[in-house]
């Protein structure tokens, strides 16, 4: 696969979870304003935006400037629509909830050769096992957002 396909493929998850690692570390609901001023890319990956957007069209194979133009429109499409769902004046605690909830089904979509965890220095989102199915996994997820939701309380 190639092309905006991929970009997309690889861009959308990326970037939800980018969202979804800063507003772990910092719950605070204007990171999600879709229209603040500058590079929302690098709002979300900060030192490490040329590297992310790097590896984002090394898998997409697109080497077009308007990529990054595209992953800019991405992104602010998805904080509009995480905003939406979390909602404007949700508390730090609603919002960690939010994304122990959802940052699993995000990192099922994560392309691994990405390699994201080790760019944003989190050994998490590369853990192979965090992408396994099954009665076991199951329950080892259930586990995880149980300790996940009693940390943010």
């Amino acid at each position: 696969m190639m092309g905006s396909t991929a970009l997309a493929q690889a861009g959308i998850p990326a970037i939800l979870i980018g969202f979804y690692s800063r507003l772990e570390m910092n719950p605070d609901i204007s990171l999600l304003d879709a229209d603040q001023k500058g590079n929302i890319l690098e709002n979300i990956f900060g030192k490490s935006t040329d590297a992310v957007l790097s590896r984002i069209d090394d898998y997409s194979k697109l080497r077009d400037k308007l990529s990054g133009q595209e992953l800019e429109h991405i992104a602010r499409e998805a904080a509009r629509v995480l905003r939406e769902k979390i909602g404007a004046d949700a508390s730090p605690s609603a919002i960690r909830n939010f994304v122990a909830r959802n940052k699993p089904d995000a990192l099922l979509y994560l392309p691994p050769a990405l390699d994201l965890g080790t760019l944003l220095k989190n050994n998490n989102l590369d853990d192979r096992t965090g992408k396994m199915e099954g009665p076991v996994s199951s329950f080892m997820h259930k586990l995880e957002k149980t300790f996940n939701t009693s940390e943010g309380s």
